[in-house]
């Protein structure tokens, strides 16, 4: 192979790196905005903190549910089209939440939202770690932790430019969901194949090889969930604005 040629796949595989880390991060904007939204929504609505709470566990039980379906997923349609699939039907199934504005209707919605949402991430993942240099992959993987994290830091700063009440948030969200899938659009073409050969161990199989690491996520994810989710709450309790 010619230098050339080798200049070329690596700029291709750069840019696929690059259109990966931007599609979560759009995503990340819109789950990051939706966590403190709707908790300002249900305190509006007199709802108790303990329910607030409650609702907002849906989405996270919904990642855990839906994770070991998402090989299965990859398998069958296509880790690009399982993507596209899910980031369309997050926008739906935000656009039924500010449609409904009902705690009980919530419950599943935002259930369903954590089911359609972990494909993405998981496949983003994957996408990023084949395409990553094996020299870099741990400034690619830190680059990319730090991109979402910026996603949702990002999207409750949207809040205050929309506000908290009627359409507007929820069009962002939405928004953000549409052009998290052309984002992928653009570069499915240039994404690796997700291969398992050789790699057969089950999700069960896995959780005692690496329980210490596993622990370590778990109380992290608790804590992300908790300060989006409360946070917020918390915070009006104390006499300051919503946004």
């Amino acid at each position: 192979m010619s230098a050339a040629e080798t200049n070329s796949d690596e700029t291709m595989q750069w840019a696929a790196i690059t259109g990966v880390i931007a599609t979560v991060s759009v995503f990340a904007i819109a789950q990051g905005l939706s966590y403190p939204l709707l908790s300002f929504i249900l305190q509006r609505q007199g709802i108790s903190p303990a329910m607030i709470g409650l609702s907002a566990a849906m989405t996270p039980i919904g990642f855990i549910l839906s994770s070991p379906m998402i090989p299965a997923l990859a398998r069958r349609f296509g880790p690009g089209r399982t993507a596209l699939t899910c980031a369309a039907l997050s926008a739906l199934a935000l656009a039924l939440v500010g449609w409904t504005q009902n705690v009980y209707l919530w419950f599943p919605l935002r259930f369903l939202i954590g089911v359609v949402t972990n494909p993405l991430y998981v496949l983003s993942e994957i996408w990023v770690i084949a395409l990553a240099p094996p020299s870099r992959r741990g400034r690619v993987m830190g680059v990319y932790s730090t991109v979402i994290s910026a996603g949702f830091a990002t999207g409750p700063l949207c809040l205050l430019a929309v506000g908290t009440e009627g359409w507007p948030p929820f069009l962002v969200g939405i928004s953000a969901f549409v052009f998290c899938g052309g984002c992928l659009a653009l570069v499915l073409g240039r994404l690796p194949k997700v291969d398992e050969a050789g790699h057969q161990v089950s999700v069960m199989g896995f959780m005692p090889k690496a329980w210490l690491l596993l622990a370590a996520v778990v109380v992290a994810a608790g804590f992300e969930q908790a300060v989006l989710a409360l946070l917020p709450v918390y915070g009006t309790h104390y006499g300051i604005a919503e946004a």
